[in-house]
């Protein structure tokens, strides 16, 4: 059974705080990568149905760094699946507390997730229909992630 990408989008929002920061005041990554991990784990059990395990995180990119203060909404969406694994794009966009600056990418990254049966070994996952042109770009960005990861192997 095929589903579409937009059934498996997942977007939260919080305020990062004082415990979340380094001595300057910035956010640190590993935060940052926390909360994008587990977006992209929610994402794949949206569609997977079933346990998930992190494989790989590839091309991070710390576009601005984040404050204590600042709001972030970590946005996770499935781009591409293959046989047992995902590729999910993860986004972190960044707003300042009063809310008067236009939201900010601050972090990307793609994350290869895969999907694990009782067992603790590989299981299917279910295809993936891309249905609008932004679906469909995602799409071929995923699935050019996953060629890449695949040629390398």
């Amino acid at each position: 059974m095929k589903k579409e990408i937009s059934f498996t989008r997942v977007e939260t929002s919080m305020i990062m705080e004082p415990k979340h920061c380094n001595p300057s005041g910035n956010i640190h990554g590993g935060e940052m990568m926390k909360i994008m991990d587990n977006v992209a784990g929610i994402v794949a059990v949206k569609h997977a149905k079933g346990n998930v395990v992190t494989a790989r995180v590839d091309e991070t990119i710390f576009h601005i760094p984040v404050h204590v203060g600042d709001i972030v909404t970590c946005i996770g969406e499935l781009a591409y699946v293959g046989t047992t694994s995902m590729q999910i794009f993860v986004s972190v966009l960044v707003n300042d507390i009063k809310g008067q600056n236009k939201s900010k990418i601050a972090l990307t990254a793609f994350f290869t997730m895969v999907h694990l049966d009782e067992d603790g070994k590989p299981a299917k996952v279910p295809q993936l229909t891309p249905i609008t042109p932004d679906e469909e770009a995602l799409y071929l960005l995923g699935k050019k992630k996953y060629e890449e990861i695949k040629s390398k192997k």
